[in-house]
């Protein structure tokens, strides 16, 4: 076969991909460039914030990133990545995942973090 690429007997003219298939391309590729820009805004932000801090609070990138360092090790691993911890409900006493801003067992409010 002679300049085509053989896909199971087909050549490439003759492969179709299905409209549902497209359609969910379509939505998947606008769903990443939406989080590349919601990335993009926080790296921003992120940078802004940091420069005011640095230059106000009269701070270093060491210590920076000793504390990202700190917050990187509450859930015991090192990891570079913040991570979900349990959170114990000052109410009923049961465990509930940090992820929640409400107790799972008797519906109390925590109080929601200032990132995330």
């Amino acid at each position: 076969m002679a300049g085509g690429l053989w896909i199971g007997g087909m050549t490439p003219h003759e492969v179709r991909i299905p409209k549902s298939t497209q359609r969910e391309d379509l939505v998947l590729r606008a769903k990443v460039k939406d989080l590349e820009h919601h990335m993009a805004r926080l790296s921003l932000l992120n940078q802004a914030l940091w420069e005011l801090i640095r230059e106000r609070a009269h701070l270093t990138d060491a210590d920076l990133e000793e504390k990202a360092r700190e917050i990187d090790l509450r859930d015991g691993v090192e990891d570079g990545k913040i991570t979900g911890t349990p959170v114990r409900c000052p109410s009923c006493g049961r465990v509930s995942n940090s992820k929640h801003y409400r107790c799972m067992y008797c519906g109390l409010e925590f109080e929601k973090p200032v990132m995330g």
